[in-house]
């Protein structure tokens, strides 16, 4: 099993303008769809910087509350179901990406023996693309909004690339 572990903000989603960037639908749907050589589906995730740090168990609840109506007003709830095993966010782990804590805990919710070399993370944020490699995980930089470059500059280039990390 593999995780695709996207961020939220400026990767499939427009902060600045809100709605979704051009092709997240028609990749988050391509994605859905795809299986590794067992038959398998990869787990479709998020990890986002939202909620305060040190929150109280009813902050950290109206924050996963606030970001669930989040995804369904972009119209992709759908594809991280169950919410609180395919969502991660700051306010829950104590701590902001690109913390290992937080892909730790992408890996606890996921369950099973994996590992971070599981999950191939696709963020606008190339210090976070670094830091994540570092740590062992697949990252790929997303050409995000107003950004000159980046691994791939449109999410169907993900395809391909989820297809091969699925082997």
């Amino acid at each position: 099993m593999k995780i695709i572990l996207f961020d939220l903000g400026n990767t499939l989603e427009d902060s600045e303008h809100g709605g979704l960037l051009p092709g997240a639908l028609t990749t988050l749907t391509a994605l859905w769809a795809l299986r590794d050589s067992s038959g398998q589906a990869p787990l479709l995730a998020l990890a986002s910087d939202f909620g305060a740090l040190n929150a109280t168990a009813a902050q950290i609840n109206a924050s996963r509350q606030e970001y669930v109506q989040i995804l369904q007003g972009l119209g992709i709830r759908q594809f991280f179901k169950p919410a609180a095993k395919r969502i991660t966010l700051s306010t829950e782990v104590n701590a902001f990406k690109p913390s290992v804590k937080i892909f730790q805990a992408v890996l606890t919710k996921a369950g099973g023996a994996l590992q971070l070399r599981d999950i191939m993370f696709i963020t606008e944020n190339k210090p976070h693309v670094l830091a994540a490699r570092a740590l062992g995980l697949r990252a790929i930089h997303f050409k995000g909004p107003g950004q000159i470059t980046g691994d791939i500059t449109a999410l169907s280039e993900l395809i391909p690339l989820v297809r091969a990390f699925l082997g």
